[in-house]
């Protein structure tokens, strides 16, 4: 199972743009290393630019632990909101400083607010292809709130660009698309209940992911302070649960063995084929094919 890290800062990428990044992220980030080292497993860390500008040290901590530096992008800026040259600036600069900074090749993006849509895929698609990334983690293959694509969709242009999609996972919930492995749903959710979802999906293929200020038990107070009114909304959809979050975290890496992208997919020491940029229409799929070994994928 892969897990991923979408490394920001709260009180910036979520309630202003125009707020400072602060030390929070860094402590958060940093005890996330701790619990993934006292487990012995690896993560992707799809990282702000901003972030690697103000904290240089803790990129360079978590590479020199052995885990993935990937992008977030720079400013946590919605992909549907920039324009052509806009992105590839975005994905440019947010790449070269987190390389420039960690002593890596970043090799994965994972779009903010996962805010790709299949109109931009083309322009999207060769704007990473042109900064030398392999793979992107940003299609949320279900319609929820804020963010995903739940019609039918190719991802044809994936291919041209020699592109691999990596989306997140999800459970069908009596014809319900169901994202539990993750994010919120991992805060609400009882742990029984993701143990015995978890053990449903391809272990080869699964991908967890969450954020750092999701075991910060005292932002809350902190922010308040800071920024007098915080929106009901915010509130209840980023605070409630997060007082479960570390121990369901110990239980999670206790019970599933964790890795990143890179160690999984793209090391020399790598079997596994990469997940295929396939598409959700039935008639439409790709077929991967490596060392004489074929899979199938979907998105349905």
């Amino acid at each position: 199972m892969i897990f991923s890290i979408d490394v920001e800062d709260w009180a910036q990428s979520v309630l202003n743009p125009n707020n400072p990044v602060t030390n929070r992220v860094l402590d958060n980030t940093l005890r996330l290393l701790d619990i993934l080292d006292e487990h012995d497993h690896k993560a992707t860390f799809f990282t702000l630019g901003n972030v690697a500008q103000k904290h240089p040290e803790l990129i360079r901590k978590i590479a020199d632990t052995g885990h993935e530096v990937a992008s977030h992008g720079f400013n946590h800026q919605s992909i549907f909101n920039l324009t052509p040259n806009q992105v590839r600036e975005d994905v440019s600069s947010s790449i070269k400083l987190l390389e420039d900074t960690s002593g890596q090749k970043v090799i994965g993006f994972r779009a903010p607010d996962f805010s790709i849509r299949e109109y931009l895929f083309e322009w999207y698609c060769e704007a990473l292809a042109e900064n030398g990334v392999k793979y992107d983690s940003s299609l949320f293959p279900m319609k929820v709130v804020k963010y995903g694509i739940e019609k039918e969709y190719s991802l044809k242009i994936f291919n041209k660009y020699h592109l691999n999609e990596h989306y997140l996972s999800y459970m069908n919930f009596f014809g319900y698309k169901l994202p539990f492995f993750g994010g919120g749903w991992f805060r609400i959710t009882p742990y029984a209940i993701t143990k015995h979802l978890s053990q449903k999906l391809d272990s080869k293929r699964a991908v967890f992911y969450m954020h750092p200020y999701e075991i910060d038990l005292e932002e809350l107070a902190a922010v308040q302070r800071a920024h007098d009114h915080i929106p009901l909304k915010w509130r209840a959809s980023q605070f409630i649960g997060r007082p479960t979050v570390e121990k369901k975290l110990h239980k999670l890496m206790s019970d599933f063995q964790f890795t990143s992208f890179a160690n999984e997919y793209y090391s020399d020491a790598s079997l596994l084929i990469p997940q295929s940029t396939s598409s959700n229409h039935a008639e439409d799929k790709v077929i991967d094919i490596k060392d004489g070994l074929a899979t199938k994928t979907s998105f349905s």
